[in-house]
Parts: structure tokens; C-alpha cells; sequence
């Protein structure tokens, strides 16, 4: 880090880069040799290189330097761009199999996973949510430690150099990073340091485990973010040694099985042999999930190519796994029935949502019931392997909608009011309408509040502005409970 000196700004002395002069950087306050690296695209080494002959005891302690010191910057580089690759994997590079595991747990619970995994002989990698939400710390060869702000553009672009890779593919995934949802970023970007072994020549985890709630389009965990399938696919392309690394998959995620959804992980890992995953809910961490964990780690050692979904027989939730296997094909434990059997299915159970959407009917337990049953059956139709990508995104919103019913009054009401307390207050005073407490109201109760509100409002002109932005919060969050108003974190 720099030395105790008086502080002179950070300036740079605007050039342009070329094959002659350098450069310039004036050290400034709180600077240190690794910052300044990542800042300019060059590693430290090249920096040390380029200012030993001004400055020699770089030679002998890199992290000495002091304010005021103008460095030069190795020419042909601009602020921000990523560095020169280090060392690529050789000519002819494949991935080898081992029995390794990174597991990428989005609830705190993960650790048990994790920890029995272990009790088992595994040699686990545990990616899990950071003390700090959607940051990194990564430290240099001369140990210098930074912590990288992952929801800045800058912070992810400054992490991804820490990688050692080429320079458009250090952009690709500090793209995918900053782009991810908020709380995931962390995950993600320890995701990618595993996985950055492979992409330099080395090796990585063969198998890997994603744990976490979900309903079919990505892992999320209690009071941390959500990390999309998409964006797992978009890093794999990013990274496509270690895509091409992975051999052996486990979902430990409720609804993470179907056909269509096995046929994704499968693009996103070119290299994959099985995939054991759920068509219903999976057990929890406590509650089964080690049993599952345990025997799937007892048939994926080595280079298997088939995996039986017997192995789950006998246990709790056994009856919903779904594997696949490159031996053997996808496989559920049921005939698949016809598309127009399911589909009349859940046209009929419509009349059910609308029962406990309109708050007629109380949902008891979200776990059971007629609601559950529905919501099951929305699943079956998504999973089903002929159904036209044309009907997908709108039994997607059906899906999201009945997942937020069956939890509204457990969560999703009260963290509706505790995020949004404050803006209530404002827009329903603003009509002068008595402040409605969504946390205590029934289902009922508080579609009638909000179908008061929206009254009042069409009625007052000029609208006041206060309750004009609190309306689409109403109508999109709890009326209609869209996934863009109501996280899944709620759930």
C-alpha cells in the first residue's frame, strides 16, 4: 500500500497508447500496485518491469510505493482494459474427469450439504452468499487484498482480471456478473473462479451441485438473491472449458426436473453424463436432501455414464426425482401422458385459482391442497416435452402467480408492506384514504382496498404524484403477483 506521504490527487497523463512512450500514472492516496494494475489492464509484474530502473525497490517490495510517485504504464494499453492473458491451456487441453465438487448453495443451509458431502470423502468447493452483498475479495501475489463492488460495471470488470484470461473473454464474464440479479452477483463471480482453472489450462470440478428454492428458472435462497439458468448459461458460454468440464449435475431444487429443462442444462454443459434433478418439490437440506446427496455421490464417481433414479427409492420425496443419463435418456418414474390430457388439466383447475386469487377460498397450508395441486399440475404442463414454445411464457406467469398465492399470506404480504411501508403511507394519505395494513388483511380485504384506490385515483385530477407511482405497485405487485414486483425471495 502506499506510504505515509502528503496526498496528491490521482492524475493521468493523457497520451496516446502506442509502441513507444508510456503512460503515466501519479500514485495517489489509499493506491497500492494491484488497484493500479487492475485500473490500467496490466498485471503487477509488468508494472514492477516498467519502474524498477526509476524506482528499484519495487524490485524487492512491490507493495512500497508512495504518493506522489509517477509510474509508467505499459504502453499500448488504456485504463480499464482487461490485462494480456497469462499462461492458456496447451494445444490439444481436455478436461479430465475427477471426483471433485463445487457446490453452489444459495441458502445458509447449503453448509450441511456441503458438510456431509465432506463426512463422505469429497472434496467440495462451497460457493455460497458473501458477508457482503454482491461483493468480492480477491488478494494479488504479494497478498494485497480488494474487495471488488460486483453491482458496479467498473468493480465487476476489475474482478474479472483477476481471472488471468484473455482480454475479450474477461469481458464477456465481467458482463455476465455486473448483468446478473442483485445478490447473486457474489455467488456467481466465486462460481467463476472455480471455473476459471479449467479456462487456463488446468482442472476443475467435474461434478457440480446447485442448491436452492426454485420453480423452474434458476436457484434462489432465503433473503438472497436468485441465480437465473440463464445466467449460469450465458457464464458457461463465457467459459466454455469449463462448461465442457461438467460431468455429473444435481439440482437439489424443487421443480428443476422435465425434459425442457434437462435439454438446458444439457446445452449449457456439452460434456455432461447425468443430471439428477425434481418434477416436483425436492426434500429440504434437514429434511432428505443429504440421502439424495449422498447416493448421487456414490454413483457419479469416475466417469459413469448412466444413473438410475432407483437410488432414491424409499427416501423422502424419492418419488419426484428425474434423471438423465447419457446412456440411458431422461426418465421420471411415469408414462408421459398426452399434451392435451395435461393441458385440459390445468384449464380445468383455472376455476380453482380464481377461488383462492379472489380470496373466496383461504389457502391453509401452501405445501397441500387444491391450490398446491393446481400449481403442480402448471409444472407438469412446462415440463412436458411437445408443448410449443408459444405457450411457454404465459403458463410462466401462471406458474409465478400461483406460487406467490399459495405463499401470500405466510410472506409475501408482509414483505410487501415491511419493503414498501413508506410509499403506502404517502400514496393512499395523498387521496386522503385511510392507510390499509396489507400484512394483517386478508386476501380479500386487500384486493378491495386496492380496487378503492384505484377508484379514488381515477377520480382526482390533477393525480398527485405519490399515488401515480404507488398504483403499478399495487395492481403488478399484490394484485396481479408478477415476478418483476414480487421477488422470489419473498416466497
Amino acid at each position: 500500500m502506499v506510504s505515509h506521504m502528503p496526498q496528491v490527487n490521482g492524475t493521468r497523463t493523457p497520451t496516446t497508447p502506442s509502441n513507444t512512450p508510456s503512460d503515466s500514472y501519479r500514485v495517489a492516496s489509499g493506491d497500492s500496485m494491484s488497484r493500479i494494475a487492475q485500473r490500467h489492464g496490466v498485471t503487477v509484474q509488468q508494472l514492477v518491469d516498467a519502474n524498477a530502473a526509476r524506482y528499484p525497490s519495487l524490485t524487492t517490495n512491490a507493495s512500497n510505493i508512495q504518493v506522489g510517485w509517477t509510474l509508467s504504464i505499459p504502453s499500448g494499453r488504456a485504463p480499464q482494459t482487461p490485462q494480456t492473458p497469462t499462461p492458456q491451456a496447451p494445444a490439444g487441453w481436455a478436461p479430465r474427469s475427477n471426483n471433485n465438487v463445487v457446490l453452489v448453495g444459495m441458502n445458509e443451509s447449503s453448509a450441511h450439504e456441503a458438510d456431509h458431502l465432506r463426512s463422505r470423502g469429497a472434496n467440495v468447493t462451497h460457493v455460497k452468499d458473501a458477508k457482503v452483498n454482491d461483493t468480492i475479495t480477491t488478494r494479488d501475489a504479494y497478498g494485497n487484498s480488494q474487495t471488488h463492488d460486483l453491482s458496479s460495471k467498473e468493480g465487476s470488470t476489475a474482478f474479472a482480471l483477476t481471472l488471468g484470461l484473455p482480454a475479450e473473454q474477461t469481458q464477456k464474464i465481467a458482463d455476465v456478473i455486473h448483468r446478473s440479479g442483485a445478490d447473486s452477483r457474489d455467488e456467481l463471480a466465486q462460481l467463476a473462479q472455480v471455473w476459471a482453472q479449467a479456462e487456463r489450462g488446468g482442472q476443475m470440478p467435474s461434478r457440480m451441485v446447485l442448491s436452492g428454492h426454485n420453480v423452474g428458472s434458476g436457484v434462489w435462497g432465503d433473503h438472497n438473491g436468485k441465480l437465473s439458468f440463464d445466467t449460469l448459461g450465458q457464464l458457461a458460454e463465457a467459459m466454455p472449458r469449463a462448461a465442457r468440464s461438467v460431468e455429473d449435475l444435481h439440482l437439489s431444487a424443487c421443480y428443476s426436473g422435465g425434459e425442457p429443462l434437462m435439454d438446458k442444462y444439457r446445452a449449457m454443459f456439452p460434456n455432461v453424463n447425468t443430471i439428477w434433478a425434481y418434477t416436483g418439490s425436492a426434500p429440504g437440506s434437514y429434511s432428505g436432501a443429504t440421502a439424495h446427496l449422498g447416493r448421487w455421490e456414490s454413483a457419479t464417481r469416475g466417469t459413469k455414464e448412466s444413473l438410475s433414479r432407483e437410488l432414491a427409492a424409499g427416501t423422502r420425496k424419492g418419488e419426484n426425482v428425474s434423471v438423465w443419463s447419457k446412456a440411458h435418456g431422461y426418465m421420471d418414474g411415469s408414462p408421459q401422458a398426452p399434451l392435451s390430457e395435461v393441458r385440459d388439466v390445468v384449464a380445468r383447475g383455472q376455476a380453482t385459482f380464481e377461488r383462492f386469487n379472489s380470496g373466496a377460498e383461504k389457502v391453509s397450508d401452501p405445501q397441500t391442497g387444491a391450490l398446491r395441486s393446481f400449481y403442480n399440475d402448471v409444472q407438469r404442463l412446462l415440463q412436458h416435452p411437445e408443448l410449443p414454445a408459444s405457450e411457454r411464457r404465459g403458463l410462466e406467469v401462471q406458474r409465478d402467480a400461483t406460487i406467490r398465492l399459495l405463499y401470500y399470506s405466510k410472506t409475501v404480504a408482509g414483505n410487501f408492506q415491511n419493503a414498501h411501508g413508506a410509499q403506502l403511507r404517502a400514496g393512499f394519505e395523498s387521496l386522503g384514504l385511510e392507510v390499509p395494513d396489507f400484512k394483517s388483511l386478508s386476501r380479500a380485504d386487500a384486493l378491495a382496498a386496492i380496487a378503492t384506490f384505484e377508484q379514488k385515483l381515477a377520480g382526482t385530477s390533477p393525480a398527485p404524484d405519490a399515488a401515480s407511482r404507488l398504483a403499478p405497485l399495487l395492481t403488478d405487485g399484490l394484485r396481479d403477483l408478477r415476478a418483476s414486483a414480487i421477488p422470489e425471495a419473498w416466497i
